[in-house]
């Protein structure tokens, strides 16, 4: 029963938090830094509490007074993937009694074997929170406003019911369609929903507003343009910015996350540099060493989570960064650390040189390196409809000096045109994947 009372205010503490939350990005940066230290703190006095950090304290030699900047994180040893799933497993099988009341979400596997994290009602509370106050920062009106969504692995809203009261009497009003129907001649009638329903926000994945974008310009569809559309789970290269914004207009905002911190960084239209969500978040950047610096990994704190909290966790992406006035904004995300391409007589070396490739030649509307063995390399392309300055030939030849200049003649390279390059099983699309197996190297 304390549960259902639990979920049934969870509403309740979603808009309780929303009014804790900045609604408008923060132009102070002596009170971001001051206000992000003094959470810093406080979450290191709770996660003391916590036999999982307190063993991490004690091994370092940390107390909670060692932590009261940002910066100051990096003392702290990081937290990866497989230390929290080991942590969520023994929370889960000690606590028999409190599963009812914890929310157990996974993340999507991108980065390699999904994770199973436990959140508390609270702590979920807190997420949707944070994730309204994102649209807010881009001109959303969380009352007035127009949403349209994709069901998500997480809520689970059926498409098919209809508004529900509150929304009939035009509040939080919402259409939400099922990604699934984006495919072949199914994206038409996506096309449609969205001119007919004229949203404010419009909120997919960024493989499906590309396959959105390219079925009309191939079919001489009118496509409506919001006020504001952000590409969600997967980033924004600067092929795919071109792509979007000549469909759907100059309303293009960034949000950066995961399933297991929330959003955490934003960029808004027109803006140069993301901004760091610093009442809810810590994000620094580590070298090699651990070390702070403006080129190298994501490591996300979550200041909001208290249950299970995360800190210095390593999300497995690399971006660059500037400090202004002692504040950590990002320049640029690059994609994932573990985008590895094999060599089968030298080191790994990163699929990110890879990704700068299609940046130099125009034409290109999507593309995707898939290495099948050590000396073969599978290049999917998908032609712009609208831009015909190369050939396809050119395009490949292209590619091929490139990737010469990469790794000389280590790899044969298969290219194939496609109309559209299909998500991964979980939903996303990478832009590299390697098929050899671990052990083969």
């Amino acid at each position: 029963m304390a549960f259902v009372i639990e979920k049934k205010l969870k509403n309740v503490m979603t808009f309780y938090y929303l009014m804790k939350l900045d609604k408008k990005i923060p132009t102070d940066r002596a009170f971001i830094r001051k206000r992000q230290g003094k959470k810093v703190h406080e979450l290191m006095e709770r996660a003391y509490k916590i036999p999982f950090y307190r063993k991490r304290f004690d091994e370092n030699h940390l107390t909670p007074d060692d932590f009261h900047t940002p910066e100051d994180l990096v003392k702290f040893p990081i937290t990866t993937r497989a230390d929290l799933r080991l942590w969520m497993q023994e929370e889960y099988e000690k606590n028999p009694k409190k599963r009812k009341s914890w929310t157990i979400l996974s993340t999507s596997g991108s980065s390699g074997v999904p994770l199973k994290f436990i959140q508390t009602q609270r702590e979920s509370a807190c997420v949707d929170a944070n994730w309204i106050r994102v649209l807010m920062y881009a001109g959303y009106h969380p009352l007035r406003g127009k949403l349209f969504s994709f069901v998500t692995s997480h809520k689970k809203i059926d498409p098919k019911k209809g508004d529900s009261i509150i929304q009939k009497f035009g509040f939080m009003r919402r259409k939400v369609v099922s990604e699934d129907n984006c495919v072949g001649d199914g994206i038409r009638d996506i096309i449609k929903d969205l001119n007919e329903y004229k949203p404010d926000v419009l909120c997919f994945r960024r493989n499906c507003l590309v396959r959105m974008a390219l079925y009309a310009k191939r079919h001489n569809l009118k496509i409506y343009k919001p006020k504001l559309y952000t590409p969600v789970s997967e980033m924004v290269d600067d092929m795919t910015r071109k792509i979007l914004t000549e469909s759907f207009g100059d309303g293009l905002f960034d949000a950066y996350g995961s399933s297991e911190t929330g959003s955490c960084i934003i960029q808004l239209p027109g803006e140069e540099l993301y901004y760091i969500n610093s009442d809810t978040h810590v994000v620094n950047i580590y070298d090699e060493d651990n070390r702070l610096t403006d080129d190298g990994r994501v490591i996300v704190t979550t200041l909001f989570k208290k249950d299970f909290p995360f800190i210095n966790y390593e999300i497995g992406d690399r971006a660059t960064s500037a400090t202004l006035d002692g504040v950590r904004y990002i320049k640029s995300i690059q994609g994932r650390v573990n985008d590895l391409v094999k060599h089968e007589n030298s080191p790994e070396t990163s699929a990110l040189y890879l990704m700068k490739i299609p940046n130099g030649i125009v034409g290109i509307a999507q593309f995707k390196f898939i290495q099948e063995s050590y000396h073969d390399m599978r290049i999917l392309l998908v032609k712009d409809p609208n831009n015909n300055a190369h050939t396809k030939e050119e395009i490949e030849s292209f590619f091929r000096k490139k990737m010469a200049e990469l790794f000389n003649d280590e790899f044969t390279l298969h290219f194939d045109w496609l109309e559209v390059i299909p998500p991964d099983k979980n939903g996303k699309m990478r832009c590299f994947a390697c098929e050899i197996p671990d052990e083969a190297h």
